[in-house]
């Protein structure tokens, strides 16, 4: 005697966890221009990688013994492969009630939760759901406290020092959805079919009075360049799905690994490119494209940028040195002078925490005129959201290498690298740095003199002439004060030289570091 009706069966239930929220369903999916949870793991993975753990989870009706029908759970979970590296994934299915947080799903939540734990693997997360719903009270019987299952939360926060996680907003990204969605190292949402909000339209009117589309309360242009809630924006899924493979690619699996080092031989790491000796306009009140000195510096396309529409005068982005990943920090003089302002302080201090928790390398390209100032500077808070950016600094213990190219006054100028460490710091002839900028500090110095004198104007710009004397960076390295004046063209080499010798001492740190990491 076989089992064929047991397997029958279960064929019988894969078929319908396959319809999921059926063809009506499905249909209103793709009329909203978005793909099924089914579809987008098959865009996303390397083809038949998926292995689906759950499957079979979900509401049945029985009539007797006989199923009747099945409702899936509206989470489907499992591991499968990108570009040839294993990860767990996550997808929420809205055909299925818009994928409401219920039992089920938060069951298979902190299962695969575990899975990224256990494996060791990168979490991936497909996120298009509205939250928790309010019908499951009549269902159950009582209201249940609201909370995600103890191990799950422990696994959320821990994860994060562990394993990479990347989540995509794929639609409408609500309550447990977005807590989803900000604890993660790189997230990603899609122009117009995609929001992420503690609470929807609904919500905000009903509570507070007001009247906003899902657009303008949680839409791209609301946490890529002002919240900073999320990382990046693109224009279609697909465009989502390669930027988490290209993202993954600079990572590790977990912190017990280091990065993978992808190199193909077609890139010289003795390139020296020319353009580096004029990049940097003699006149200081001129700017230039800080991005364009790290095209010429780092291995040719190699360069992906994230966060680059909030944060402005802040550059984070991952890049290869001879085909090892590194980070890069940059400052960008065309906004805000490069400050470091309030918007710069978490964008910094989230990356360089990243980059410490999974051994990567940071290479810090330096022009900052310091902390911004004004009204709205103190108002924000920015010394104390920027020192806490600085003690992100303190606190890595990677390989770590500055190139100062022009400006580095104050405090936030002089705390662009550890200086309790192998300060690892080159300077470009362009380079000034100080306690004060001279155009300001002259002046606060030597206030009343100025004041006093008969051409006021013309005894203040003698003064500054002095003090800008005494500003060659030659001076200072007369004085071993600064270690290096490089020419600009050899940023390339000697960076190349410093991350094989930085990749070897970060072997020997594998595993997590003492300070988890803070999403």
């Amino acid at each position: 005697m076989s089992w064929m009706d047991a397997i029958e069966e279960l064929e019988e239930r894969k078929r319908l966890a396959r319809r999921m929220g059926g063809e009506d369903n499905v249909r209103r999916q793709h009329e909203l221009g978005k793909l099924t949870a089914r579809e987008r793991i098959e865009r996303l993975l390397d083809p038949d990688s998926f292995r689906e753990r759950g499957m079979l989870c979900g509401d049945a009706r029985y009539e007797g013994s006989r199923l009747r029908g099945l409702t899936p759970c509206p989470l489907l979970i499992g591991t499968g492969a990108i570009g040839g590296r294993r990860v767990t994934l996550l997808a929420d299915d809205f055909t299925i009630k818009g994928a409401s947080v219920g039992d089920l799903y938060k069951a298979k939540l902190a299962y695969v939760l575990k899975m990224a734990r256990e494996l060791r693997l990168p979490s991936v997360r497909l996120l298009d759901g509205a939250g928790g719903s309010i019908k499951e009270i009549l269902r159950i019987g009582y209201v249940k406290f609201p909370t995600l299952p103890e191990l799950a939360m422990k696994d959320l926060v821990n994860i994060m020092s562990l394993v990479p996680v990347v989540s995509v907003a794929l639609g409408p990204t609500a309550g447990s959805g977005g807590l989803l969605m900000v604890s993660s190292h790189f997230s990603v949402m899609v122009e117009e079919i995609s929001q992420v909000f503690v609470g929807g339209p609904a919500l905000a009117r009903q509570a507070f009075g007001q009247e906003v589309t899902k657009e303008e309360l949680g839409g791209h242009k609301v946490h890529t360049r002002v919240s900073g809630v999320v990382d990046n924006v693109v224009r279609s899924e697909e465009e989502a799905f390669d930027q988490v493979r290209r993202f993954l690619g600079y990572l590790p699996l977990s912190v017990w690994e280091m990065p993978e080092r992808t190199f193909d031989g077609t890139d010289d790491s003795g390139r020296c490119e020319e353009e580096l000796l004029s990049v940097i306009p003699r006149d200081p009140k001129k700017t230039y494209d800080m991005r364009r000195i790290l095209e010429l510096v780092f291995d040719r396309e190699s360069v992906f940028e994230i966060g680059s529409r909030g944060g402005r005068a802040q550059i984070t982005a991952l890049a290869r040195l001879d085909g090892y990943p590194v980070g890069v920090l940059a400052n960008d003089p065309r906004f805000w002078a490069g400050s470091f302002g309030w918007d710069v302080a978490e964008k910094f201090q989230r990356f360089v925490d990243m980059c410490d928790t999974f051994h990567l390398p940071v290479v810090n390209f330096v022009d900052q005129p310091g902390f911004r100032v004004g009204m709205e500077a103190e108002r924000h808070g920015t010394i104390r959201k920027g020192v806490r950016a600085v003690f992100s600094v303190y606190q890595a213990t990677i390989p770590y290498a500055a190139v100062y190219v022009r400006k580095a006054y104050g405090v936030a100028g002089g705390s662009q690298t550890d200086y309790s460490g192998l300060n690892w710091r080159y300077f470009w002839p362009s380079a000034k740095w100080g306690n004060i900028v001279v155009e300001g500090g002259v002046y606060a110095a030597h206030r009343a003199q100025i004041e006093a004198a008969e051409d006021p104007g013309s005894l203040l710009e003698e003064l500054q002439d002095t003090y800008r004397s005494y500003s060659s960076p030659f001076r200072s390295v007369e004085a071993f004060d600064v270690e290096d004046v490089i020419d600009p063209r050899e940023t390339r080499p000697l960076l190349c030289d410093w991350v094989r010798m930085g990749y070897r001492v970060e072997r020997a740190r594998l595993g997590p570091k003492s300070r988890g990491m803070r999403c």
